[in-house]
């Protein structure tokens, strides 16, 4: 019993932030195949792409106005009626059903040919809000890549921290152990074996609660997937810090890529085509037409009895606005205001990244130094807690203070835990706001 419960104190001794072994789950889900099914199946990407195929499909010449508009038309009408007509010269002439029939046909296109620029401002425009379309799928894409590694990496914490508590309850058990055995013995207390059995139950309890949520967590990831919900996975073991990020290199980054300041620049430069719109509409618009029309008529009554005419037309027609009672001066100080505000937003949402990215870089930074003591904090206490086994094995240590130096072990090992996710998570942050995390 004293070298299985020795092995047990090794064990926990020996915690690391880390999680039972992926290889021995199945169906171990790594972050990029995580990234790769959202990226795939998430319900707001797919939305924000669909939105973005309207924009391309808008994106063309025809719905800037470029081309000629072409229309085919007929008809034809009958009609039947009672006529009684007298000439001058007394003569009479009285039909009654009598019936009457037309047939029309026409092609005609109009072109217009100039209107102060206004189509190539309109094709301009229809670019720039495809380019905003593209740019609002990525910013969506990046939201939910940081949500999904996030979900991610909150499970993979959770499942070190269920580590944690697994080995701790194996050991409570052997503690439990001890003290009844000890108790039969005549050298322990019925109150060791109390306590033992109470704070085993703490630990039990911690475990459970762990474990769901996990459950909470895993469910997270699924919806952020698109895939059903119960379906369940292993994740990797441990939370690798990457390399340390340089904040120059992020701010440079941010101010390069990021889709919200790109957004913002082309709010600008929509403005100013709204005012260039505006300028065009002081201009004449220049257009031509042709057309080709056929006309066949028949009657019972009247003067003639068939009529058949057929021809082309075509003419060039322009037309300015001379007085719209200042309602396009009004519209272009209201555009000019417009471009005022715009210009303003970005600058204003420009520091606000540059605050965020210092704040999160300052905190990036703290939290390093954080893990690299609380992992000096851990090995400390894991000589603690060998020590304090070796002396509650022997009956030197009573199990209280058995109990507060594995508690010590528990909190490093959860501070460790906790300060390497904050790590991650802050990793994420910095390349989204510096719009570097979409993958190559």
């Amino acid at each position: 019993m004293q070298f299985k419960f020795r092995l047990l104190n090794i064990l926990l001794a020996g915690f690391l932030v880390t999680s039972a072994s992926p290889a021995a789950l199945s169906q171990v889900l790594l972050p990029a195949d995580a990234v790769n099914l959202a990226l795939e199946n998430n319900y707001s990407i797919r939305i924000a792409r669909l939105e973005e195929e309207i924009l391309q499909n808008n994106f063309t010449r025809g719905n800037a106005g470029f081309l000629p508009v072409a229309e085919l038309s007929a008809g034809q009408n009958n009609s039947i009626s009672n006529a009684r007509q007298e000439y001058l010269t007394g003569q009479v002439n009285e039909r009654d059903n009598a019936k009457s029939n037309s047939l029309s046909a026409g092609a005609a296109l109009n072109w217009t040919l100039f209107d102060g620029l206004r189509m190539f401002n309109a094709y301009t425009l229809l670019r720039q809000q495809l380019q905003a379309g593209e740019l609002r799928t990525r910013l969506q894409v990046e939201n939910t890549i940081a949500s999904v590694l996030g979900s991610y990496y909150n499970i993979v914490q959770l499942r070190q921290r269920v580590a944690v508590f697994d080995k701790a309850v194996a050991l409570g058990e052997e503690r439990v152990e001890i003290a009844r055995e000890m108790l039969l013995l005549g050298s322990g207390s019925r109150l060791d074996l109390l306590q033992a059995e109470v704070d085993l139950n703490t630990d039990r309890s911690q475990l459970l609660e762990f474990q769901e949520m996990i459950t909470g967590a895993s469910i997270t990831l699924n919806h952020l997937m698109a895939r059903d919900a119960a379906l369940t996975f292993a994740v990797e073991d441990t939370i690798t810090i990457m390399p340390v990020l340089d904040y120059k290199t992020l701010e440079s980054a941010m101010l390069r890529s990021n889709p919200q300041l790109l957004l913002s620049q082309l709010d600008i430069d929509m403005a100013n085509r709204a005012l260039l719109d505006i300028r065009g509409r002081r201009a004449p618009v220049i257009g031509m037409n042709l057309g080709y029309n056929f006309n066949n008529q028949n009657s019972e009554s009247g003067f003639l009895k068939t009529s058949r005419t057929s021809g082309v037309n075509y003419g060039i027609t322009a037309n300015m606005s001379i007085f719209d009672g200042f309602s396009l001066n009004r519209q272009a100080q209201n555009a000019r205001i417009g471009m005022e505000s715009a210009a303003l937003q970005q600058q204003a949402y420009t520091e606000q990244l540059k605050a965020e990215l210092l704040s999160s870089y300052k905190t990036y930074s703290s939290k390093l130094q954080m893990v690299a003591l609380e992992r000096q904090n851990l090995e400390t206490a894991n000589i603690n807690f060998e020590i304090a086994g070796e002396r509650f094995r022997l009956g030197e240590l009573s199990g209280i203070e058995y109990r507060e130096a594995q508690k010590n072990l528990l909190a490093a090992n959860e501070r460790l835990i906790s300060a390497v996710y904050e790590v991650r998570l802050l990793e994420i942050s910095l390349m989204q706001l510096s719009g570097t995390i979409l993958p190559e």
